[in-house]
């Protein structure tokens, strides 16, 4: 995409929000993987889902933590059926991060990504569709994660 001349471009306000941005995403990841890890060696307690013990469906992150350890053990289909929000998630980060990094470095003036918001609501769609689907199947007496179901 290539810039007006009224969207002139704010390479060091770019560099500055895109490092403060990965600083924070860091410090939330690396407390997440921690937490990960302290769980799985039953260290620290799973914390429960209010609407997973409430109402007895499925919230949209349920299966996010499963997921996240799938993925970090390779098990991308895997990671995919307990929840796709975190593989697709992913993917677009790492579409938005690619972007910015060739923005900085190549400074031609062009912009490497969109900011259009129809790959974040195509995103949040997937998302309730699959939650939404996820919980009929559950009504259906089909269990995906086999919490509810035995």
């Amino acid at each position: 995409m290539q810039l007006n001349s009224n969207d002139s471009m704010n390479y060091k306000n770019l560099k500055r929000d895109f490092l403060l941005v990965n600083m924070v995403s860091a410090l939330a990841l690396g407390v997440l993987l921690c937490v990960i890890c302290l769980q799985q060696s039953g260290i620290l307690p799973h914390i429960p889902c209010g609407v997973h013990d409430i109402l007895h469906v499925y919230c949209p992150g349920c299966g996010g933590t499963r997921a996240l350890s799938s993925l970090l053990q390779g098990k991308v289909i895997c990671s995919l059926y307990y929840n796709p929000a975190i593989v697709l998630g992913i993917l677009l980060i790492a579409y938005y991060e690619v972007g910015v990094l060739l923005t900085l470095y190549r400074r031609n003036g062009r912009r490497y990504y969109e900011r259009k918001g129809w790959l974040v609501y195509g995103y949040l769609l997937i998302l309730v569709l699959y939650s939404v689907g996820r919980d009929v199947l559950l009504f259906m007496g089909y269990d995906l994660i086999g919490d509810f179901l035995n």
